[in-house]
């Protein structure tokens, strides 16, 4: 009796293994991208993109854990990919580097990079201060500079690795005086994809994205009736007579990060619903 109680359990511990194999082997096979600032808004439809083609994902956040492990569980479950979440800030230079070594001790390696962490610090113009606009040129324009610079060895070996920067229309001329830190590091962003495309080719392609007007909550106002009125008179300055969705942003992206871009580098793709003033 005790010798078929053996192989019975010598069965189930070598089922358990076998399983185990495979998982880490799928795990491999499956691209691996990174994502800043993906526990919310533009970021999450970022990671959604990709977990619908099959993508395992590192979910980096800074603040809000809870939004994180929800963007996780619903990827996990929805897609059936795994996402490994890293809280880093970006603009912290150690904290990057165990970022990245994390991420690679997870996966193995990172084949594509979403630079979406960024802030916006909004006041009147002659209320603006060196600690703020320091901050914000440390986290949107600082912190692409430092991911890009720490994961660009593990995505040079990659087939067809790509670096996507997220930018704005607010570095191309669509000036917000309210947003002055934000705009200047917006379009330091669009200066550094711009070098780092020199840089990095031919192992790497760098591109941005420059979204006009999105529905986030960085666009949005606390306010429900001046939200309203912001977004009419906006909305008529733009084309298409509205602000654009998280996910048709996040579809410029993939399509950058895809073999269907393989030629497109150095450039900065400008998604704002056609702005007429």
């Amino acid at each position: 009796m005790g010798f078929y109680i053996g192989i019975i359990v010598n069965i189930y511990f070598f089922f358990i293994i076998f399983d185990k194999i495979i998982s880490v082997i799928c795990m491999q096979e499956k691209k691996v991208v990174l994502v800043t600032g993906a526990s919310r808004g533009l970021g999450s439809s970022i990671v959604e993109i990709f977990a619908q083609h099959g993508y395992n994902i590192i979910l980096n956040y800074c603040t809000n854990k809870e939004k994180a492990i929800a963007v996780k569980d619903k990827m996990e479950q929805k897609y059936s990919v795994k996402v490994h979440l890293i809280q880093c800030d970006v603009s912290i230079e150690e904290e990057v580097k165990k970022m990245i070594d994390e991420s690679v001790k997870v996966f193995g390696t990172i084949n594509v990079l979403v630079n979406n962490a960024a802030i916006s610090l909004d006041s009147f113009y002659r209320e603006k201060s060196k600690s703020t606009f320091t901050k914000t040129l440390d986290v949107n324009l600082i912190g692409p500079f430092l991911v890009s610079k720490y994961a660009s060895e593990c995505i040079a070996k990659q087939e067809n690795g790509a670096i996507i920067h997220i930018a704005s229309t607010n570095g191309m001329g669509m000036g917000h005086p309210m947003s002055v830190e934000y705009d200047v590091s917006k379009a330091g962003v669009i200066a550094l994809t711009k070098d780092m495309a020199i840089a990095y080719a031919p192992l790497i392609r760098v591109n941005a994205v420059s979204p006009g007007w999105i529905e986030t909550d960085m666009s949005l106002c606390e306010d429900t009736e001046l939200e309203e009125v912001f977004k009419q008179e906006e909305s008529s300055k733009i084309c298409l007579q509205r602000f654009g969705k998280p996910e048709e942003i996040a579809k410029v992206v993939y399509f950058l990060a895809s073999t269907d871009a393989s030629y497109i580098n150095g450039s900065v793709i400008r998604v704002d619903g056609g702005v007429i003033c």
